[in-house]
């Protein structure tokens, strides 16, 4: 695979995931802020990564599930092409210089 698609790959895994990541926290946060105010924003960006994973799912069980399907699905998209990208990275060839 030529270096411009690898980077192009790369690129485009890290933007799902830096998008699916943001709109989990983002999502969490106002979820938070409208449950307990200050203290719920205190509290969500404290556990973070707990707030990503659980406000989609919130989410959905109040019915809205576009939050859901950008972040899981973003996330899944960005994993996938990641993988892919690091799959056919080829590995550097051990040279003896004896």
């Amino acid at each position: 695979m030529r270096p411009h698609r690898q980077l192009a790959i790369r690129t485009l895994a890290c933007l799902g995931l830096a998008a699916a990541v943001y709109t989990g926290l983002e999502l969490g946060i106002r979820l938070a802020a409208d449950a307990a105010g200050l203290w719920g924003v205190v509290a969500a960006s404290a556990l973070f990564p707990a707030t990503i994973a659980g406000a989609p799912l919130l989410a959905l069980a109040w019915g809205q599930w576009v939050p859901a399907v950008v972040v899981y699905g973003g996330g899944l998209a960005g994993g996938v092409l990641y993988a892919r990208y690091r799959e056919r990275t080829p590995a550097p060839e051990n040279s003896t210089t004896s």
